[in-house]
């Protein structure tokens, strides 16, 4: 959903297959036994492999406008809390520049890789769904061109 959207930029997570280091996760995440077989009682053998509740991604446009749209994703938000402190029970998002980061000058946070547009979030108990919908509607109301 991320990846297809036009004013997404960039998505960073090891299990999209765009992702540069996917084929080192793909073999990370399977011998740390990191997979699910759809619940604790599940006597499933169906086994999926999963790769973190960690992800990026970069809100395209010029650097005010990236601004802008990540800090008013961040806010249309309502399953997902905004947050300076990720990894918690419940789905947690950030957008740097304009939290943990805005003191530093936008200069210095390019130079160090930090985009304008930037937004981490960590997944938590709340269904994937709830949370794609959630993402879903906040981008879909920046969706105005700025």
């Amino acid at each position: 959903m991320l990846e297809a959207h036009p004013l997404i930029k960039q998505v960073w997570y090891p299990g999209l297959a765009s992702h540069p280091d996917h084929e080192l996760a793909k073999r990370v995440f399977t011998s740390g036994g990191h997979f699910t077989s759809g619940g604790p009682n599940s006597t499933s053998g169906n086994k999926q492999q999963t790769f973190g509740g960690m992800l990026a991604f970069i809100v395209e446009g010029d650097p005010d406008d990236a601004l802008r749209r990540a800090a008013r994703l961040c806010d249309r938000l309502r399953v997902v809390t905004l947050a300076v402190s990720l990894g918690g029970t419940e789905s947690l998002i950030e957008h740097p520049a304009s939290m943990t980061h805005t003191m530093i000058p936008r200069e210095d946070r390019l130079a160090g890789g930090l985009a304008d547009g930037l937004i981490r979030l960590s997944v938590g108990l709340e269904t994937v769904d709830d949370v794609i919908d959630d993402l879903r509607q906040a981008i879909d109301g920046f969706d105005d061109g700025k």
